[in-house]
């Protein structure tokens, strides 16, 4: 199966954990690949049978909760575009001392839905990555492997 992974990062943490489920899904025999929401055209997700969502949680234009900003572009230019029945998963990074905690997580999952895309599991929200980066690699690397399980 072929896997896309579409990030945005501000501090590198995001990125990171996208290396993490790319590297979980070519250890189960999966083709994945890896690139930033700013670098991607919509059209590009018919090329693949799961694409994965993943952004921090970001104080966007005074409006905390938000995708990372690299999204709003994107999300904008895909308004007209169906991906019905298109597998989908997100993942969200966040700190759980602000008051919306991995909020990303739901703007994407609510994307997902207007694209007529299905979330194929649970999204993942991760706390504090770098505070615990050892702990937070694996509750990726297990989200990722159960991911690929469910695509075999």
């Amino acid at each position: 199966m072929k896997i896309l992974i579409v990030f945005a990062t501000n501090s590198g943490g995001t990125g990171i954990a996208a290396d993490i489920v790319k590297e979980t899904f070519i250890k189960n025999g999966h083709q994945a690949e890896v690139k930033e929401v700013r670098e991607l055209n919509i059209d590009e997700f018919a090329d693949f049978d799961l694409v994965i969502l993943s952004s921090p949680t970001w104080d966007y234009e005074g409006l905390e909760g938000q995708p990372h900003p690299d999204y709003r572009p994107f999300m904008d230019s895909a308004q007209n575009k169906k991906f019905t029945g298109k597998k989908f998963a997100v993942l969200g990074l966040g700190d759980s001392s602000y008051t919306y905690f991995c909020k990303a997580v739901d703007h994407l999952e609510k994307f997902v839905k207007q694209l007529g895309g299905t979330l194929i599991d649970m999204s993942l929200r991760i706390d504090g990555f770098y505070l615990d980066q050892e702990t937070n690699t694996q509750k990726i690397a297990d989200w990722s492997q159960s991911l690929s399980q469910k695509l075999s």
